[in-house]
């Protein structure tokens, strides 16, 4: 689709909507109304907005990072079952808790969850504060998790941005600059604080959000969107083309060999290590990784590590699916070895079956291992 020339004539300046006290657009009132409108038909049934409660719509908001909510969903039915309240949270154990996040991957977030809880308990009377520089000071709080619980919870004219309002600002206003920047970030942050109904900012933000995720996605449906009508990239045939997203070309390559050592039980050598790139705060299977960049640094250096796997010549096997974390794009491969020497293990090693590999290192790398080795038929 070849782009459309703007005329500036049909436009009115980002610019000047930038810096004028008031938003440059006639329409605001339209856009808040029918926004609200179409959201109270159209919200997911979802558990989180069943009620006000601040803790829950922080948990759910937590999880939801790096996370679909598919996929979080019934994670977070039996994380509330378990730790219904930030008092339950602050004092579970850390290993209860990392249980609990089993599957969702990125688990400095549950540690930082865990610290935000004992946090309020210590500082806030186990209350979640309403006052927003108070919830900026809670471990693992952002200025958008921040404006979501605020405005949700409590109906505060705080304005969210994530991804999904970022893309709709964009193509509402016609945004042109490259939103990974971080001046763009700060000038659709302002753009979403001009926009908010601030008598209702809690749906207007919630409406803003499902807006991105269900019709103003990446390849937008734009004959079923309530704004179309006021969209200035529709008007002028921009929709496929905003937001203009240019992130660097940071990934790096590397392979996790994994090393399924058995012992002569048939279990497997499983253990935690703080030192290492990935897997810090979880048990995790003996692994090295290949193909690094030199620049970054994976880990500090151990004798099982970098001598006793380092020994082991068998030849890998790959899986089928790849991986990723972070900024890393990763190929995963495995090596089974029976073990007799257990002089060099770590003191902390554990051996456990086969079957409860997904259960003792939670991870969806540990749900791949296990469907391709139960396929290759080895154990």
């Amino acid at each position: 689709m070849k782009k459309k020339k703007i005329s500036n004539n049909n436009l009115k300046s980002l610019d000047t909507t930038l810096n004028n006290s008031n938003l440059e657009y006639s329409n605001i009132t339209i856009i808040q109304q029918n926004l609200l409108k179409w959201y109270n038909k159209n919200k997911r049934d979802l558990p989180f907005r069943k009620d006000k409660n601040p803790y829950k719509i922080w948990v759910s908001e937590i999880m939801l990072q790096q996370t679909r909510v598919s996929a979080m969903l019934s994670s977070y039915y039996n994380f509330i079952k378990e730790l219904p309240d930030i008092s339950s949270l602050a004092n579970a154990s850390e290993e209860k808790v990392i249980s609990l996040w089993k599957g969702l991957g990125y688990y400095s977030r549950v540690k930082n969850l865990k610290k935000g809880a004992e946090y309020i308990l210590d500082n806030c009377k186990g209350v979640f504060p309403k006052e927003l520089d108070i919830c900026l000071m809670i471990p693992g709080i952002g200025s958008y998790t921040a404006n979501a619980i605020l405005s949700i919870s409590f109906n505060l004219p705080f304005a969210v941005l994530d991804g999904n309002v970022k893309r709709v600002l964009s193509r509402l206003f016609l945004y042109e600059n490259n939103i990974s920047l971080n001046s763009s970030h700060n000038e659709l942050q302002i753009l979403a604080n001009k926009l908010l109904n601030k008598e209702e900012p809690g749906d207007h933000n919630q409406a803003m959000m499902e807006l991105g995720a269900l019709i103003c996605t990446p390849f937008p449906n734009c004959n079923t969107c309530p704004l179309v009508t006021e969209c200035i990239s529709y008007k002028n045939g921009m929709q496929n083309f905003i937001p203009i997203i240019k992130k660097e070309d940071n990934r790096i390559s590397i392979e996790l060999r994994f090393y399924l050592l058995k012992n002569r039980n048939n279990k497997l050598l499983i253990y935690t290590d703080k030192n290492r790139r990935f897997f810090k705060t979880i048990p995790s299977l003996p692994f090295l990784i290949f193909g690094k960049s030199l620049s970054v640094k994976y880990e500090e250096p151990n004798k099982f590590r970098n001598d006793f796997l380092n020994s082991i010549k068998s030849t890998p096997r790959y899986l089928k699916k790849k991986h990723s974390i972070t900024n890393h794009d990763i190929t995963l491969s495995y090596i089974m070895e029976t073990i007799d020497d257990f002089s060099v293990f770590p003191n902390d090693s554990i051996f456990i079956k086969l079957e409860e590999l997904e259960e003792n290192f939670p991870s969806s790398i540990a749900k791949k291992l296990l469907k391709e080795i139960i396929e290759d038929s080895l154990f």
